[in-house]
């Protein structure tokens, strides 16, 4: 049945710190919906949206200098309607609970200690979406944002969400938020973030009322049910059902398929090759406390050379006497299971020293094709196939048609494109006006 337009808006979407686009491919490739502009500060980024979204106006810069300019664009091209959806995503890294009180408390005081400007860029996406009152939007971020204290638009310490009620629920605003592990919704990676939703369709708005506390542990009416997981984790992809299939890779032997140049992967030196070699399934180097040559296990849990003289297979910095082990996270230098989902994909996804990036058996991480496939991002059901090629970035050498830096940040830091489709499809099943 064809889609009707909704009454009063129309039925397009915008996006607003939108990295390389991805989510705009859950978006407009998944859930069909145009996505008619794009606004993004990187200019790598922004030149991804204009390779793989030719249609999409992409607005590139800051977001607190475009805002306005983005707001009259749609102004005139829809003339006067809003469109029907808005996402966000903007960015995570300065998110976080920690010092949230003391941070409260400094600005109280009138001292305002340094604070993280990424922070504060919700408010000029909170006065686009007060300007443009789209049907629904969607904020995407890390788990942390329930927590984070900003310095809001009058100089006042506030809570995020709770600057979110204030500003938008007396523009008829319904706005749910809860953590979604993306596991559950067929993406073959873990990843958690804080899916915040907003509805200001009248004949919703009056079931699902504005709530005083927007965030709630357990998926709202607003959210998509779970496709996977749950209760029955049998049911997520795992690493074996998503990647298994791909040719075998070696750090310091084979870094690279000839026949495909996105299944390729950094070398790693000859002790990081050995300590990984030793690490079993699921396990983590650290814990390589038997000696490779006698077979004797370390008695002392920081020693890196056995009673016998030969170096234990650990990370370890420093050589002979004064080798010690590398101080760092229980979960680095640690391999993922073939049973289960990847780890989360960061934009260090290709650092073994980071959390939990080595491939289940083979000697490396992730090569860029996999985590594409991890990502959602490599699918044969998109319409078309997303392009890094021919954006210059980074240390790119001679001939090389796209940057493998590139590719690995802007995964990382964005949503899987199919659990955008899998939030956007929600929402179009509530509104009964298409």
């Amino acid at each position: 049945m064809k889609k009707k337009s909704p009454e009063r808006s129309s039925l397009v979407a915008g996006s607003i710190f939108s990295g390389g686009g991805l989510g705009d491919v859950g978006v407009e490739w998944g859930a069909k919906i145009p996505v008619l502009a794009a606004c993004e500060l990187i200019p790598s980024r922004a030149a991804l949206i204009r390779s793989n979204f030719p249609d999409t106006k992409v607005f590139e810069g800051d977001i607190w200098d475009l805002h306005q300019e983005y707001v009259s664009f749609f102004r005139k091209a829809l003339e006067g309607r809003s469109p029907w959806l808005i996402t966000l995503s903007p960015p995570c890294q300065g998110m976080s609970s920690n010092g949230a009180g003391r941070i409260a408390s400094s600005i109280r005081s009138g001292s305002r200690p340094v604070e993280d400007q990424r922070n504060r860029l919700i408010l000029p996406g909170i006065s686009v979406l007060e300007k443009l009152s789209p049907d629904w939007f969607v904020l995407e971020n890390v788990r942390r944002m329930e927590n984070t204290v900003i310095r809001n638009e009058r100089g006042k310490p506030e809570n995020i969400l709770k600057c979110l009620g204030r500003r938008l629920h007396p523009m008829g605003y319904s706005i749910r938020s809860s953590i979604l592990d993306f596991r559950d919704y067929g993406v073959p990676h873990h990843r958690e973030r804080l899916i915040t939703i907003g509805c200001r369709i009248p004949s919703l708005t009056g079931k699902h009322l504005p709530l005083e506390e927007i965030y709630s542990k357990s998926p709202s009416e607003f959210h998509p049910a779970p496709t996977h997981g749950g209760s029955n984790r049998t049911s997520w992809i795992s690493l074996r059902e998503a990647i298994g299939h791909l040719s075998s890779l070696d750090a310091r032997s084979r870094l690279f398929d000839p026949q495909d140049p996105y299944h390729c992967i950094p070398s790693w030196n000859q002790r990081q090759h050995d300590w990984m070699k030793a690490t079993p399934e699921g396990q983590t180097a650290f814990d390589n406390v038997e000696c490779p040559d006698c077979g004797k296990r370390a008695v002392n849990p920081v020693d890196v050379t056995c009673s016998c003289g030969s170096s234990l297979p650990r990370p370890q910095i420093g050589q002979g006497a004064d080798a010690r082990l590398v101080r760092g996270f229980r979960s680095s230098y640690r391999r993922m299971r073939w049973d289960r989902p990847g780890s989360t994909l960061t934009m260090n996804s290709g650092v073994i020293s980071s959390d939990l990036k080595g491939h289940p058996d083979q000697h490396r991480v992730l090569s860029l094709r996999e985590i594409m496939i991890l990502s959602t991002l490599d699918r044969s059901d998109w319409p078309k196939t997303y392009s890094f090629e021919g954006i210059k970035y980074g240390r790119m050498r001679e001939g090389e048609i796209f940057s493998k830096k590139l590719i690995r940040e802007v995964i990382g830091e964005s949503i899987p494109p199919l659990a955008m489709k899998r939030i956007v499809e929600r929402l179009m099943e509530l509104d009964d006006r298409l």
